[in-house]
């Protein structure tokens, strides 16, 4: 199949590109601002949200309310950066993007020691809906600063 019949005309995909990006600005600043209705908000209403321990959301009522959980107690002081990203269209109103982040002031669970700042990155499928870009599903994963056998 042609690629580019995937992704948006050329002189959109810089557009495209800037919504999805704002898209990560706003999980990010959401994030640290603690609001996370804000942070349900960027994603459709039916989403699938899996975090960095497997447990998977459906939604945004369950997004939000089980952030709200977390942003009360082991992410209550913590701070999100954002790194790299990639986006590669999979249609003119479907992509995949790769969002690199950092945190810091995060509490540990019991029996998990974290680093200072943790490194992740979520694989997000996103959708475009009357020109607004939302996620559809996420998968949050912590790099682990671990060496692969040879």
């Amino acid at each position: 199949m042609n690629a580019n019949v995937l992704a948006p005309e050329a002189q959109n995909v810089a557009t495209a590109e800037a919504k999805i990006g704002r898209v990560f600005e706003a999980i990010v600043d959401s994030w640290n601002r603690h609001d996370m209705a804000t942070y349900a908000a960027q994603f459709t209403t039916n989403a699938d949200f899996v975090n960095v321990i497997g447990m998977r959301w459906r939604g945004t009522q369950e997004i939000e309310a089980r952030h709200v959980d977390l942003h009360r107690t082991i992410f209550r002081n913590s701070k999100l950066r954002g790194l790299d990203r990639s986006v590669r269209f999979l249609r003119p109103n479907l992509a995949v993007a790769h969002q690199r982040w950092e945190m810091t002031g995060h509490e540990g669970l019991p029996g998990w020691q974290l680093p200072e700042a943790r490194q992740g990155i979520m694989t997000c499928v996103l959708v475009e809906e009357a020109g607004q870009w939302r996620i559809e599903a996420l998968q949050n994963t912590d790099i682990l600063p671990l060496q692969m056998p040879k």
